[in-house]
């Protein structure tokens, strides 16, 4: 069990990388911007300072439209997805579980497919965001619905369910694509494989309302999470309502999950790779886990963005293919590990 001086020297580290690397990943693209005027353009425009004066208008134009609404959007989804990939981990009792294998993100992918197929999105603009969580709100309680029995969730029917669920939902989304018109389909794709290129402000502002309030409301659940490490009959015992938590647990994550999907498409593997990454450094204690989950895909994420847009600028690369390249390996190597009967690390 990590000290508590530990603790905050794990904080004091993951908040300075996430400063450093979201200024990083400002300054650097097809155009590089200096990192002092990254700082000065960004300063000039929160504080009301005159401090971008020099900067060119290029720069500034990159800076404030361009690059740093996309990497605070990419802080915010690897943020959310990390969380929910922690609690959905405890609240199932599987080290695999994560949105993206148990078919969440493929279910509020389709839904949001669905409304741009029919164009009702372009009713509301918070109408595909609401669309999307309740694509994943479903999905997921049709995954717990069917894989639990007599009150109890078994890991192994957990996961074939969700992928089963998942690869169902790919189906129906490449069939809408199929019927599509070519602009309709341009746009369906980017669901599918996921990215935050071409993201604004509009879709930062839109993502990080739901997900960073559902993820402080997490933070609350943390004991619970504690207690459902030991076995269900030994969180009933300390009088945790497992059937009413499990609920507002569900509802929680998939409005992260929905909000994240309705503007950066699939992004997989994430609530995967950082949760367990995390353990290791700082245990497995919820009121410590769930926060410092929350920063380091705050960090992984935007790194990941900027691989996608660099490796073979002028061309990018899909978000969601680095973390699968990424995840894939990560995920094979934990399925080995639980299956030689270890659990959560």
């Amino acid at each position: 069990m990590p000290t508590g001086k530990k603790t905050l020297s794990v904080y004091v580290i993951l908040a300075s990388l996430l400063v450093l690397v979201i200024v990083t990943c400002v300054s650097l693209g097809a155009v590089s911007v200096p990192f002092d005027k990254v700082l000065r353009v960004i300063a000039g425009k929160l504080l009301w300072l005159d401090a971008g004066a020099g900067v060119e208008k290029s720069h500034e134009l990159i800076v404030w439209n361009i690059r740093l609404p996309r990497v605070l959007l990419a802080a915010t989804i690897g943020g959310g997805l990390s969380i929910v990939g922690a609690v959905m981990q405890a609240m199932f009792r599987n080290p695999l579980a994560e949105p993206g294998i148990l078919g969440w993100s493929s279910g509020g992918a389709f839904f949001a497919v669905l409304a741009i197929y029919t164009g009702i999105y372009q009713q509301w603009f918070l109408l595909l965001p609401l669309v999307a969580f309740a694509g994943t709100l479903l999905t997921a309680y049709a995954v717990y619905g069917i894989s639990r029995y007599r009150g109890f969730v078994e890991n192994t029917t957990l996961l074939l369910c969700g992928v089963a669920l998942g690869t169902l939902f790919v189906s129906l989304t490449t069939f809408v694509l199929s019927v599509s018109n070519a602009w309709s389909m341009k746009e369906m794709l980017f669901w599918i494989m996921g990215g935050v290129d071409s993201r604004t402000w509009t879709h930062f502002g839109m993502a990080a309302v739901p997900v960073l309030a559902a993820s402080v409301i997490l933070l609350f659940y943390a004991k619970n999470l504690n207690a459902r490490l030991l076995g269900y009959e030994t969180a009933k015992t300390v009088g945790i309502d497992i059937e009413k938590t499990t609920k507002h647990l569900i509802v929680l994550s998939s409005l992260i999950v929905g909000a994240s999907v309705a503007v950066s498409g699939i992004v997989g593997f994430v609530g995967l790779i950082i949760p367990h990454s995390v353990r290791l450094l700082i245990g497995v204690d919820h009121r410590r886990l769930l926060p410092a989950s929350f920063i380091a895909g705050a960090i992984f994420l935007p790194l990941a963005d900027l691989i996608a847009r660099t490796v073979m600028s002028p061309q990018e690369l899909r978000l969601g293919i680095i973390t699968s390249l990424i995840g894939v390996p990560f995920f094979v190597f934990l399925l080995r590990r639980n299956f030689s009967g270890r659990g959560i690390a």
